[in-house]
């Protein structure tokens, strides 16, 4: 089914308060912000809200505000949303027809058959109050198991889930049945491409299309924060498989708290800029993410809190950091881009693990974080069963051995001791030990690949693949603790395999393992360059070159020529080549992105 993204707006002009409007660079494009009725009398409030094309209810069209009385439908708060998004020349997007969390009470004491008839009504009556007037709607909200591993999903067992275990299929069916031009989607959180729950929702979504249950798109929350936000990469790749099925996507619900940033110099903002500009590049790089929208308008209006600073706007209505990177971001689209905007006519579907598991070579290792630069060591440097494990900056030599099953065994050299799971079990936070060798399931271990060669997450048989080897409180001094927790491909879950020399091979994106060992970049997640070429920059790491448009280090015995200007690197991130377009400004400089990474601009050339 194709579907018209075209929608009238209102021609405004900049904000009375003096600062350019998002809506005047989206041409096409929908962004959006969830909004408060409760809130439309602060004229302050009524101007941010003109930035936006796009509408969502925070909570005025939920089940709960519509049917609070069984059979008494109350249309006023979603009908004022939807009169004053007319008013202001906004699209409006319906937000949550079926939700656990706020359906009223008479509902949970229905037997079952009663509740799939109160189902099917509360559908129908409001997509026919709505029919022509709100063109896309949230029909189910968070009905995946937060503990759903990326092996298939678990439903969340809900209420609903326990008397009419078929009822998203009963939802989506009754709203294509009452509204057939209307997009339906499917909305949840932690499926932005950091947790596991990511994997599981999509390979759900493919299984409606695949039993064609009449769903269009689905809503990535992406509640996120600066400790806690998905690499670029994974998060365009997932919204580039949504496409290949067919189904559109919006980011539904974006905020971005602080963390431990917020009494930073820019209160936080450069870094919550990154994320902001990851979340909306990727989108824009898909033509079937054709919604964008944060979660409030207000910091002060945030169920976060305004000490987290999520939103676009401070507490007063002032745009921020943040939202003046979203304006650049569209000012420099192409409108081609913003304008085009569709799923794939042809779907396909793929539910395979997006995190494959990679054979390396038995041998000796030292096994290396990539945040904090120390090695996978023992306390103490102790021989003992049961002995803890950590970091350190010192090596430990780790011996790698293939299982037939696909894992691996990893035995210290401080005798026959191997890496082991505390107890055998699964849960978040588990210890990792040495202990005596007995190659049960405990102590295998899957080495699987990241968005960045020659750098994997090992994760744990016990957790079935879906939890991995991490730092503690993403710690980065020596001595901190390595527990097992829930794939995230954080920094402190990523590692790097540094052959010891002389004990085999690495088979790995066919560079030799003398290579591997000797060059410096490998252990910041960069491929080392193979042959000596030109140095495109120098930072504290090392020399840098330019392989097939792609970051690499240049090994210490190459005499190459010296192209380097006078900007440095910062963070582990390269120079720009050719931008000169500011997306974030903070202590070590600007920031562009060039090849979908961040680079540091070069005030010699801009």
């Amino acid at each position: 089914m194709k579907f018209n993204q075209a929608f009238a707006l209102t021609a405004l002009a900049a904000s009375a308060n003096g600062y350019e409007l998002l809506r005047d660079y989206a041409k096409g494009f929908r962004i959006g912000a969830a909004t408060n009725t409760i809130h439309y009398s602060n004229s302050n409030y009524i101007e941010a809200m003109k930035s936006f094309n796009y509408m969502v209810a925070e909570n005025g069209c939920k089940f709960v505000s519509i049917q609070g009385t069984k059979g008494k439908f109350n249309f006023n708060d979603c009908d004022n949303h939807l009169k004053k998004a007319k008013e202001l020349g906004m699209a409006f997007r319906g937000h949550a027809l079926i939700w656990h969390a706020m359906a009223p009470q008479w509902i949970e004491h229905e037997d079952s058959n009663t509740m799939k008839q109160s189902i099917i009504n509360h559908v129908t009556t409001v997509l026919k109050h709505y029919e022509g007037k709100i063109d896309a709607w949230d029909v189910v909200n968070e009905a995946i198991d937060d503990g759903s591993n990326g092996n298939g999903w678990k439903f969340r067992n809900s209420f609903l889930y326990q008397k009419v275990p078929d009822f998203i299929d009963i939802a989506f069916k009754t709203a294509r049945e009452v509204s057939p031009n209307t997009k339906l989607f499917y909305n949840d959180y932690n499926t932005e491409a950091i947790w596991a729950k990511s994997e599981s929702v999509y390979q759900f979504v493919a299984d409606m299309k695949k039993r064609n249950i009449p769903i269009d798109g689905v809503g990535l929350q992406y509640h996120v924060g600066i400790n806690v936000q998905p690499q670029f990469n994974k998060i365009d790749n997932l919204i580039s498989r949504y496409c290949k099925l067919g189904v559109e996507v919006h980011i539904t619900e974006l905020d971005v708290s602080c963390d431990d940033n917020c009494n930073d110099y820019d209160g936080g903002e450069g870094k919550q800029s990154q994320v902001y500009t990851n979340a909306l590049k990727a989108c824009l790089n898909n033509s079937c993410c054709t919604g964008f929208l944060v979660w409030g308008i207000g910091d002060n209006d945030s169920w976060r809190g305004a000490e987290n600073k999520p939103l676009l706007f401070d507490s007063n209505y002032k745009p921020k950091g943040q939202y003046n990177t979203i304006l650049n971001i569209l000012k420099n689209t192409p409108a081609s881009v913003l304008e085009n905007r569709a799923p794939a006519e042809n779907p396909s579907f793929d539910i395979e693990p997006s995190s494959p598991s990679v054979k390396l070579d038995d041998g000796w290792y030292y096994i290396k974080n990539t945040a904090s630069g120390k090695y996978l060591s023992v306390k103490d440097d102790k021989g003992v069963s049961g002995q803890n494990v950590e970091i350190n900056s010192s090596k430990r030599k780790w011996k790698l051995t293939n299982n037939s099953d696909g894992t691996v065994c990893l035995t210290s050299d401080l005798g026959d001791l191997m890496l082991d799971v505390f107890g055998g079990r699964g849960d978040d936070g588990t210890n990792i030990e040495i202990y005596n060798a007995h190659g049960g399931d405990a102590q295998k271990f899957i080495i699987r690949k990241t968005s960045e060669n020659n750098v994997y997450v090992i994760s744990t048989k016990v957790s079935d693949g879906y939890k991995v080897l991490d730092i503690e409180k993403e710690g980065k001094t020596d001595g901190s603790n390595i527990c097992q927790w829930e794939n995230g491909e954080r920094g402190n879950q990523t590692w790097t395999f540094e052959l010891v020399s002389g004990t085999g091979s690495q088979n790995n994106n066919n560079q030799s393992s003398s290579n591997q060992v000797a060059c410096w970049s490998t252990g910041l997640g960069y491929n080392c360059c193979k042959s000596c070429v030109d140095v495109a920059y120098i930072d504290n790491d090392g020399k840098w070159g330019v392989e097939n448009n792609k970051w690499c280090g240049i090994p210490s015995n190459c005499n190459t020529n010296n192209n380097a200007s006078s900007c440095k690197g910062a963070q582990g991130y390269p120079c720009c080549q050719f931008s000169c377009d500011v997306y974030s400004t903070d202590s070590d400089g600007k920031w562009s992105v060039e090849n979908n990474n961040w680079c540091l601009i070069d005030n010699s050339k801009c």
